[in-house]
């Protein structure tokens, strides 16, 4: 950073809006001027340097210390313009992780993004990730009609790039999947070194409509350009000057300080002669403004620039001051400037300001490397003034200056996983450098520096290097990196026992590597690891247990390190089951004279410690009650049952025993009555969620249970209950179940709603006859939709089951013929884990229970009486055909 570069730093960042983040990033400024003028590439008698490969120089991360500024024309509430650099170019359907455009009230012809680095940067081509959503009834998310890339120029002035084979590819659409993540489209042109790049989207047209447009990353690939290696200074050059202003009306000369304070290399800050040129009076005349050259008396080489203000009349207000800066040397008090820099609310400015400075405690400035702020009173302005003390050792010049550099910047882990290449180059001060030399070991042995080398090691490894001038003065620098380079190991024990086998697993990353991150397995009967067959990948925590089958099945494991490392995946054979190896299952019920009493009972298994919240529904009708499962779950309560017209005496003494401070009454009058609603005040604090029919209080649950938004939402029928109940059990408290009602598509109160959750998933519970395709395609533009049906009501039970649980210890039955137990059982089914299975009154589908079987459940309890789930259904007897 240059000399000119710190000063109008300082000049243009006022007092009034000054911050600590401010003064440290002004510290770290004036240090790395001071201290550590940068040399990049080698010396004269050494290789050049090798230039860095290109990355994506556009990514905002701790890795990237030039990580750009971002500004957009427009982002929608619900999107980020930060997505567009955060990394993240996969697929994605999350409204917060793409910028997007609609209803910019603007509608521009294009969309614009701009990035802005501090440092210049040479790039030479940019890939944007576009998403689209062009089903919508009004226009929707489209497809861009054209793209284009600038730049910012030297002149300040935006230029398009250029390029003989330079060309926008445009996605094509893909009718078939209307909502989409698109494939990255890419240019690549002349490469130009810029501050500035500029994206522009340009609208297409929709019926006399400009679309608006997402884009989930826009990545740009090049370098950030090494600052050039420096003229050697002379010690007694200047590192600091005052920024000189004055203020004049037309036909006045203005009068300019005869003194100027400078900072040299050791400081401290001291004044000298300055001597102005000529003003020609027609400089004066008008307002405006104008610059004078001055030369400063033993600073010969080093001229200084005073800018004067015109103005017609000159205001008194002061609006701001800017702050001030000095150095000081441990022990020493610091010198601070006589006036400071004002601006006032003419637009005018002057730097001969008088300011009073408070006494400073000499411990403030007793140790090195460190800054404090000293307070000063400016007449007239009430905000006063502020100077920043900078406390450094003096350097000596004498000594070569050593850097290093690295040809990459680790992974954002902060650890190379490949060993990185050093370069060391050396600036010569006094004397011009004879030699530079490395070291590996903390300076034990050193051999000549002959050129960039690949840095061998494991864990944190220091590089050293020295430079020893033809005066024997020697300059050194260390640098240190975190290197691993080799995959952790996951070691494994299998113990059977029976039918099923626990499997332990052991990962170990060795010393002195970066360490284990995370180990993750898969189990299924494919012995590819990448089987479709096979169960989703999943986190390893503690051991876990697979139940074994009739062929062979295989579980399939891999660890990650904290570096990024990650072993090839190991695949366990795991034996088939011995026959007779089934294990005993358990079988209870959770009954009652009546729905009631059974979802007191319920409440009792589920919440044997109480709960602050308790949900109270209707026993006698299901409509309302459908969504309160998943609500249910994120409050950790239960659901009891009602009547419609009081409240029964066993349900309130289960609300005193839990010790519910919070009621919540799903459904309206006409389901909970007033009197009910009175007896549950005198226990607590009671609220009622309900709509004007099912669906209106089914969206008004889902809103009042999820205000920060769900991962996934279930569409369910909202005539029947079967579906919804399994669905809203295997949920497990992650989204809410929305009924909705029969039609061609999703009515728009739903759709207003999925958007704002922001949910990344749609399950469509049930088959066509009960949520109709025309439904599941209007889901199908919000997020990922899956359906999960059957032919009846009991194979989309298991369908539900099947998607969110691979396996399961304990397993609820309930009537797929009743809704009450079932639906006492949804808000307890969560609290174990467990799905829960429709299942007739008088006995098992025969693929339940091999769907129960497979999922290793050892528990099964029935919800209801024997007039609901009778004798063959507790002895687990299938249903014959």
């Amino acid at each position: 950073m240059t000399d000119t570069t710190i000063r109008r730093r300082w000049r243009t960042r006022s007092f009034a809006a000054r911050s600590t983040a401010v003064v440290a990033a002004a510290a770290l400024a004036l240090s790395a001027a001071i201290t550590a003028p940068a040399a990049f590439g080698s010396p004269s008698d050494g290789p050049a340097a090798e230039e860095p490969q290109p990355t994506n120089v556009a990514l905002e991360s701790p890795d990237n210390p030039n990580a750009p500024d971002l500004e957009v024309s427009y982002v929608t509430g619900w999107n980020s313009a930060a997505a567009l650099n955060d990394g993240k170019n996969e697929a994605t359907n999350s409204y917060t992780g793409m910028w997007g455009t609609w209803g910019d009230p603007a509608n521009p012809e294009a969309d614009v993004a701009t990035y802005t680095w501090a440092a210049p940067v040479k790039v030479s081509s940019s890939a944007v990730y576009l998403w689209q959503n062009h089903l919508t009834g009004d226009g929707g998310v489209r497809i861009p009609a054209a793209w284009s890339l600038e730049y910012l120029g030297d002149d300040g002035e935006w230029a398009p790039v250029t390029g003989e084979a330079l060309a926008y590819p445009v996605p094509e659409l893909d009718e078939a999947n209307p909502v989409s993540s698109l494939p990255a489209v890419s240019a690549s042109f002349d490469a130009v070194t810029t501050k500035g790049l500029r994206l522009s989207l340009t609208r297409a047209d929709v019926g006399g409509s400009r679309a608006a447009t997402s884009t989930i990353e826009w990545e740009v690939t090049g370098i950030t350009v090494p600052e050039p290696e420096p003229e050697p200074e002379s010690p007694e050059d200047y590192i600091l000057a005052e920024d000189v202003a004055a203020r004049t009306t037309p036909g006045t000369a203005p009068e300019l300080p005869g003194e100027v304070w400078v900072i040299d290399e050791n400081g401290p800050l001291h004044y000298v002669a300055a001597t102005w040129q000529a003003v020609d009076a027609g400089s004066y005349a008008a307002a405006g403004t104008f610059t004078v050259e001055g030369d400063l008396e033993g600073y010969e080489s080093q001229p200084v620039t005073a800018t004067v203000h015109v103005a017609d009349e000159l205001s008194d207000a002061i609006e701001s001051v800017e702050y001030a800066t000095t150095m000081t040397q441990p022990g020493t008090a610091p010198e601070l400037p006589r006036t400071v820099f004002a601006v006032y609310d003419d637009g005018t400015a002057s730097s001969t300001v008088p300011v009073t400075w408070d006494a400073i405690d000499p411990a403030a400035y007793a140790d090195p490397e460190s800054v404090f702020d000293v307070a000063g009173t400016v007449e007239g302005f009430e905000g006063g003034a502020i100077a920043t003390v900078f406390v450094i050792e003096a350097l000596s010049q004498t000594d070569p200056i050593v850097t290093i550099a690295f040809d990459a910047v680790p992974a954002g882990s902060g650890w190379y996983t490949t060993a990185p290449t050093a370069t060391v180059a050396a600036q010569e001060t006094a004397s011009p450098v004879a030699s530079i030399e490395v070291s590996l070991d903390g300076g034990t042995t050193w051999r000549a520096y002959d050129g960039p080398f690949a840095v061998e090691g494991q864990g944190d490894v220091t590089v050293t290097a020295r430079a020893t001038a033809e005066d024997g003065a020697v300059g050194s620098r260390d640098a240190s990196v975190k290197i691993d380079t080799v995959a952790p190991v996951t070691g494994h024990e299998i113990v059977v026992d029976g039918s099923s086998a626990t499997v332990t697993l052991a990962p170990t990353d060795a010393e002195p590597g970066s360490g284990v991150a995370r180990t993750v397995w898969s189990d299924g009967p494919d012995p590819s690891p990448t089987g479709e067959e096979n169960n989703m990948y999943a986190t390893y925590e503690e051991p876990f247990s697979v139940q074994l089958t009739e062929a062979a099945r295989y579980v399939h494991i891999r660890t990650q390190d904290a570096a990024g490392n990650e072993e090839e995946t190991q695949t366990i054979t795991l034996p088939a089951a011995e026959p007779g190896g089934d294990p005993e299952v358990e079988v209870d019920r959770l009954a009652g004279a009546d729905r009631y009493e059974v979802s007191i009972n319920t409440s009792r298994a589920g919440f044997p410690d109480g709960s602050d919240t308790v949900y109270v529904a209707s026993g006698a009708v299901f409509p309302d009650a459908l969504s309160a499962a998943p609500a249910a779950t994120v409050a950790g309560a239960p659901i009891l049952l009602t009547t419609a017209a009081t409240l029964p005496a066993g349900v309130k003494a289960e609300i005193e025993r839990l010790g519910a401070s919070r009621i919540v009454i799903v459904g309206g009058t006409s389901t909970v009555s007033r009197s009910v609603e009175s007896a549950l005040k005198k226990l607590g604090t009671t609220v009622r969620i309900g709509g004007a029919d099912r669906y209106e209080a089914s969206r008004n649950i889902a809103a009042a249970a999820f205000p920060r938004g769900a991962e996934v939402a279930v569409l369910a029928n909202g005539t029947t209950f079967a579906d919804a109940l399994s669905a809203g059990a295997a949920v497990d408290g992650r989204g809410p179940v929305l009924l909705v009602k029969a039609g061609s598509s999703l009515d728009a109160a739903t759709t207003r709603l999925l958007k704002r959750l922001g949910v990344e998933q749609i399950v469509v519970a049930g088959g066509e006859a009960s949520v109709s395709a025309g439904i599941e395609a209007s889901a199908a533009k919000i997020a990922e939709t899956v359906r999960l049906g059957g032919a009846d009501r009991y194979e989309a039970s298991r369908t539900i089951n099947a998607h969110f649980f691979t396996e399961a210890e304990h397993v609820l039955l309930a009537t797929g013929q009743k809704f009450p137990d079932a639906l006492s059982g949804s808000a307890y089914a969560p609290r174990i884990d467990a799905p829960l299975f429709t299942v007739p009154g008088t006995c098992i589908p025969a693929e339940t229970l091999a769907q129960i079987e497979a999922l290793g459940a050892t528990e099964v309890t029935l919800l209801g009486g024997t007039a609901t789930l009778g004798e063959a259904v507790a002895e687990l007897e299938a249903c014959t055909p």
